[in-house]
């Protein structure tokens, strides 16, 4: 009985004792240099070498966890060594240290309603950090991203001061309701323009860019989604951070003219090419006036208008400072930014006023509230639509000046109309001001009641006003023949969004469950109102007292809104780290919808396999491979984009007759009908890739290929006459984009006084038509089944100048010189049959080349850009090569458009210079260049190809050593050339710039060179 008893005693008390030596640990994790929280960074306990426990740290780098005396406690964390801990048993609570590392694979990514390791990630996400994006000086943050982001395009509508961005995920999403992704700042949603962002309070920007990754924001992720994480002040930090640059932006003289001389020859030769025996010797006086040739008989006197109105050196300056302190229970941000940006052309700009709070309180152990705003005002001065054309093309031989010391203006004595236009006018007195004002904000208050459960609430508000002021004074060509002509155009958006979200995280020793659900109502409303008047008693007030027009020619309103209410869902379940499962749900109730289809439910599921953390891995194996994974995803998004009132019919405005006499206002049956069975456009996204990382992490790669096909895409569809409609939208057309998106970082040289760290990405897309209307396949000469949906140029195909001895059948009245139109289907004529495809703006592929270069205090970057296998429509090159009155073109042309065809000069293919229009007249629709777009030939279509030398910056750090004498944490000074060199064959200002904006240029290219500055205290 002693025995039993004994031996039943003796393993109770080894347990008892075991027991008794687990106890929790709790801890955070914190950078060794900064002291900085590391948010979710990975705890585990082993014993004997076998995992016992694991956890992960929250948001703060606190953590939790069960470890028994003599058990190891290691934790790691993305970009840092692992940092192992023996539990002694008198620990009350940890602070673990870590050192940064050479990897960024488990680096923290932002993702929808929550954050995910990038080791964990199943979907396809990338990332832009803030020193990425403080590389550019930048006034509108998607240019930042442009080559940045696998996947990501991004094309400038010009280079005037304020000017926006075209942005595409992954290629072409619809064929009639595109529009740019959803930005979401810090759970603000906004669409379209975010330049009121001030770069340098950003953290992070993530891309989500499949269904998987963007699924959980339903059809708000037609476009693709990018979320901005704003800077917050850390925990146990105060700092004060400066930044600040000044520089010079210089002309990049693109077009160069020709002089006063070879003017008078060109517009002598075009003159006299219809007949040159009509004009006896001294016609020159009906060539030129007399302000020309007075010019003429000074040796050809030259007035360069393009430097008059522009400025040579135009300066710009940027200020930020933050103030950040994390002390105390309150955490509080603040930053305020002032940009101002002069213009190359004269009297244009841009200037921006920023600032921006944060504020979070722990209110006790399991409340938290906060909240941050950032408001915004930006005035932006812009020129004369057709103000730097008009520069380019006036007679070199027209002074710019009168006697007066004023712009020169010439009118006609007998008719009193304007005769010559001059641009300086436009630059100095025309009035084309835009302001803004935005503020977004959000509160949210968090709540705790026990451990892994969060309750989140939050309100977020995007409020955005805007004004236009347009004004032409009489001394402009647009405001000479109506005294006077003003516009006002008031604009004003809000979008309120209200989230309520649950996350409960559950992490075992080999499991881990995060759990996701929620509820959210948004309401978006835009109203805008515009009037325009002319006839003004006088130019002094210029818009200002829109009232006093003789004449109103516009006063109308308009009015755009819709509201969403969605429910979404996500679990993300993870065995032994290596097997990843992600599924969301989410259901959308629109109301640009009719009751029939105004809700839908979009779900998407992806999985990962980290192959890396597979026992049978051998260690030879994994010191080479650090990281292998693969994911795979597969999901449906809906698009909601499409006009609000699309469901409702609309009757046009009509005039009635009444007592035979006179009329009254009303309306009738017209224009659009009603469809209130329109439904969602769908997307139906599959995702392929994988990551890998080699040799101590130096090496990584990343690949997706994705497809998607997209159905129920609206057109409109023209009803029969008896109808009394129209059109009216329906779901009918589909199409597919597929593509593949690829990511190289290697880090060749590493060591105590020397880095070098390079990173290539690739992106490739083809979309296509696959159906249209049922028994159709195109709808046009560009849209039609096996074409993009947009970016394709269709017209008649360019074959040469005709020369003396040809055959003119195809041009009966046409004369050598003239351009030659291909008889593409053989009939022997020119018809509108002859139209093909002569070009798309969709490249072959782009990308970015970053190189980063350190030895010891000094560091230089290089950014480059490029993009291939695309053409645009340069009508603007056009133009200004070809002097022909058909097309107006009766204006100086550039150097290489003085190379025109004359009987002793044949070589070229530039046409015979012509003032009297015949030339081409009788071909169809206008089949020579055409200034409009309308006709033209592919003699507009160019390579639009190129490699950019995005930016190159050269900095000094100063040592640690030295600042720690003045209290200073860093102090960096750079110096920084922005596109100093382009490298491509298109013949216009810039290959680099949306299809649509490259038709016609408004604004020089210019280069810019900056010093700037960064303390930190």
């Amino acid at each position: 009985m002693r025995k039993l008893l004994l031996s039943l005693i003796i393993p109770l008390t080894f347990m008892a004792q075991a027991l008794a030596q687990q106890k929790q640990v709790k801890g955070v994790v914190k950078d060794a240099v900064s002291h900085q929280s590391l948010p979710l960074a990975t705890i585990t306990v082993k014993s004997g070498g076998t995992i016992k426990a694991r956890a992960a740290a929250d948001v703060d780098g606190k953590f939790s966890i069960n470890a028994t005396v003599g058990s190891v406690l290691t934790a790691t964390y993305g970009g840092y060594k692992p940092k192992n801990v023996t539990i002694t048993g008198s620990e009350t609570e940890l602070v673990i240290s870590m050192e940064r590392g050479s990897t960024d694979l488990n680096e923290v990514v932002v993702i929808g309603y929550g954050k995910e390791k990038r080791t964990d990630l199943t979907s396809s996400v990338s990332t832009i950090s803030s020193k990425e994006i403080g590389e550019l000086p930048i006034t509108n943050l998607a240019s930042a991203l442009a080559s940045r982001v696998p996947g990501l395009e991004v094309h400038g509508t010009g280079y005037a001061p304020g000017s926006g961005s075209v942005v595409n995920t992954r290629g072409l999403n619809s064929i009639t309701q595109s529009e740019g992704p959803l930005f979401v700042v810090d759970g603000v949603a906004l669409v379209g323009d975010i330049r009121s962002i001030n770069p340098n309070d950003i953290e992070s920007i993530e891309v989500l860019k499949d269904a998987a990754a963007a699924g959980i924001y339903g059809s708000r992720a037609a476009n693709g989604v990018i979320i901005v994480t704003t800077k917050k002040a850390k925990a146990g930090v105060s700092t004060i951070d400066f930044n600040a640059y000044f520089g010079v932006q210089k002309p990049v003289s693109v077009y160069k003219m020709l002089n006063g001389q070879q003017y008078a020859k060109l517009k002598q030769d075009a003159f006299f090419d219809a007949d040159p025996g009509m004009f006896p010797p001294d016609s020159i006086k009906k060539v030129f006036n007399s302000y020309e040739l007075e010019s003429i008989n000074n040796g050809y006197k030259t007035y360069d208008w393009q430097k008059a109105i522009m400025n040579q050196n135009a300066p710009t300056q940027n200020y930020s400072l933050s103030v950040s302190n994390g002390t105390a229970k309150n955490r509080v941000y603040f930053s305020g930014n002032y940009l101002n940006q002069s213009g190359i052309l004269i009297n244009t700009g841009y200037k921006k006023y920023n600032a921006y709070f944060s504020e979070e309180s722990t209110l006790s152990n399991i409340i938290k509230l906060g909240g941050s705003a950032n408001i915004t005002y930006d005035r932006t001065q812009s020129p004369s639509p057709s103000e730097y054309q008009q520069a380019l093309t006036q007679s070199p031989l027209m002074p710019i000046y009168g006697a007066d010391g004023q712009p020169l203006v010439i009118t006609d004595q007998t008719t009193g109309t304007l005769t010559i236009r001059n641009p300086l006018t436009s630059a100095l007195y025309s009035v084309h001001n835009n302001s803004t004002t935005r503020t977004i904000g959000n509160v949210f208050l968090e709540v705790t009641p026990v451990k892994s459960l969060t309750l989140r609430s939050s309100i977020g508000a995007d409020i955005y006003n805007g004004e236009t002021d347009t004004y032409y004074p009489r001394n402009t060509g647009e405001g000479f023949s109506s005294n006077g002509q003003a516009e006002i155009y008031n604009y004003k958006s809000t979008d309120i969004l209200w989230e309520n979200t649950a996350t409960y995280n559950l992490v075992t020793k080999d499991h881990e469950l995060n759990l996701l659900g929620g509820f959210s109502y948004e309401r978006h409303q835009n109203v805008a109102m515009d009037m325009q008047g002319t006839q003004f008693p006088t130019d002094l007030l210029t818009y200002k007292n829109i009232g006093s027009a003789g004449i109103k020619t516009q006063d109308n309103s308009n009015y755009d809104g819709w509201s969403v209410r969605s429910l979404l869902a996500r679990a993300i379940y993870k065995y032994k780290g290596r097997y990843i499962l992600n599924a969301t749900a989410r259901q959308d109730g629109s109301s640009r919808f009719g009751p029939n289809s105004k809700f839908g439910f979009f779900p998407s599921v992806s999985g990962a396999w980290r192959i890396i953390d597979e026992p049978f891995i051998g260690a030879k194996f994994r010191s080479v491979v650090n990281d292998l994974k693969l994911r795979a995803s597969y999901g449906l998004i809906g698009n909601q984009n499409l006009p609000y009132d699309a469901i409702y019919t609309r009757y046009n405005q009509s005039q009635y007759p009444f007592n035979g006499t006179s009329s009254t206002s009303g309306y009738q049956v017209g224009g659009t009908a009603g469809n209130p069975d329109l439904q969602w456009e769908r997307q139906h996204q599959t995702n392929i890739g994988a990551d890998i990382a080699l040799f101590s992490n130096k090496v990584q790669f990343s690949a997706d290929v994705y497809n998607k096909d997209i159905s129920s895409l609206l057109l409109p569809f023209t009803l029969a006459p008896s109808s009394g409609f129209d059109n009216e939208q329906i779901n009918v057309a589909a199409m597919n984009t597929k593509g593949i998106d690829l990511t190289l970082k290697v880090t060749p040289v590493q060591n105590k006084h020397f880095t070098w760290q390079t990173s290539l990405n690739w992106s490739k897309y083809q979309s296509r038509i696959t159906k249209l209307f049922p028994g159709r396949d195109s709808i046009g000469l560009t849209l039609r089944v096996g074409l993009p949906p947009s970016g394709t140029f269709a017209n008649y195909v360019y074959n040469g100048l005709y020369q003396k001895g040809d055959d003119f059948t195809l041009n009966p009245n046409g004369k050598p010189g003239d351009i030659k139109i291909k008889d593409v289907n053989g009939d022997g004529k020119i018809t509108p049959l002859d139209q093909v495809v002569v070009g798309s703006s969709i490249p072959k592929g782009w990308g970015g080349f970053w190189n980063y270069f350190r030895c010891d205090a000094f560091s230089m970057t290089v950014f480059t850009t490029y993009e291939y296998g695309q053409q645009l429509n340069n009508l603007t090159y056009t133009n200004l090569t070809y002097y022909n009155a058909t097309y107006g073109n009766t204006g100086n042309v550039t150097q290489a458009g003085g190379n025109y065809w004359t009987p002793t000069n044949t070589n070229t293919n530039i046409p015979r210079p012509n003032s009297f229009g015949t030339s081409l007249k009788t071909l169809p629709a206008g089949p020579g260049p055409n200034q409009d777009g309308s006709g033209g030939s592919s003699y507009s279509i160019q390579n639009a190809s190129y490699v950019r030398i995005k930016n190159i910056t050269l900095g000094y750090d100063f040592p640690s050593k030295l600042l720690q004498h003045i209290n200073v944490r860093s102090l960096n000074v750079y110096v920084q050339a922005i596109e100093p060199f382009l490298f491509s064959k298109y013949k216009g200002l810039d290959p680099d710039v949306a299809g649509s904006y490259g038709v016609n240029e408004t604004y020089p290219r210019y280069r810019t060179f900056l010093f700037g500055v960064k303390l930190g205290l």
